[in-house]
């Protein structure tokens, strides 16, 4: 796999995924706020200021073995977070995202995700992942929108919120898979 020195900037014309600058840390701790944020993803709470800086500053120049970025519309307004992981050294990468509240319901995570699985084609990825909470079905409705087939459920999988426990279905896509 081809993984890139500098962190990419992709676009369907409609969103733009970016890399993050410190111009994005208030809307990074905006919506991070949201209880479904909180309870689907590992982010702090109380999530203060300092933590969104902190998370912009190191991420807005960090590209192994993995890489953020903005999610933003075509006025370069925030709508959320994506990243993209190399999994191991045996072209797989895996998929993640939070979508902001405000941003939620206009297909954004699924537009995300579709240019997320195009770019790790074109640097040479032969499968992509993409974990969800097993109760988070808005995550994974995009998983099947997007081609990913169900492989399994890792039970009891990741620490969430309060020491609660989650779930953890694994999807899979491969680039030979229908659709791809």
């Amino acid at each position: 796999m081809d993984w890139p020195r500098h962190i990419p900037t992709l676009t369907d014309r409609v969103i733009t995924l970016r890399p993050l600058t410190s111009g994005d840390a208030p809307s990074v701790q905006a919506a991070s706020q949201d209880p479904l944020t909180a309870e689907f993803t590992v982010v702090p709470s109380p999530y203060t200021a300092a933590d969104a800086r902190d998370f912009v500053d190191s991420r807005s120049v960090r590209v192994w073995p993995g890489f953020d970025l903005a999610i933003v519309d075509d006025a370069n307004s925030f709508l959320g977070l994506c990243g993209l992981r190399a999994e191991d050294d045996d072209a797989i990468t895996a998929i993640g995202y939070a979508v902001a509240p405000w941003a939620r319901g206009r297909g954004i995570a699924t537009r995300t995700t579709r240019l997320l699985i195009e770019y790790s084609w074109q640097i040479g990825a032969v499968r992509v992942g993409l974990d969800a909470y097993a109760e988070n079905a808005a995550s994974r409705a995009v998983a099947r929108k997007c081609g990913f087939i169900e492989e399994g459920i890792l039970r009891s999988a990741a620490q969430g919120k309060n020491g609660r426990r989650h779930d953890l279905v694994m999807h899979g896509l491969l680039r030979t898979d229908p659709g791809a």
